[in-house]
């Protein structure tokens, strides 16, 4: 599996832990895989194993599961464009990028 599938994936499954898991998983996997994105794929690898540790055992209302989904799906997406680039200063920005947004938004996972 590489990252695309991996995105594609989550995009096409339905918001909740389980789709989470799947990308914790993946992210961990492409994390030993491909080195040389391995930081960017652990970023990934946190955001989804913190929602997996959160809420699993919790009734996650829709829109709530939605907006987090959408969120890690837009982070996963900006790396994937940083990718396109392969230039390390690309994807160090885009990881930058990231991480202040992740900052500054409601910190659900």
């Amino acid at each position: 599996m590489n990252f695309n599938d991996l995105i594609q994936r989550f995009a096409a499954q339905a918001p909740g832990t389980d789709s989470f898991l799947k990308v914790k998983e993946g992210a961990l996997a492409l994390v030993s895989s491909d080195s040389r994105h391995a930081a960017a794929y652990f970023l990934i690898y946190g955001f989804a194993r913190s929602y997996v540790i959160l809420y699993e055992d919790q009734g996650i209302d829709p829109a709530f599961a939605e907006t987090a989904k959408s969120q890690l799906l837009s982070y996963m997406t900006r790396l994937q464009e940083a990718f396109k680039s392969d230039a390390p200063a690309d994807i160090v920005d885009a990881m930058n990028w990231i991480v202040l947004d992740y900052g500054l938004s409601g910190k659900i996972f």
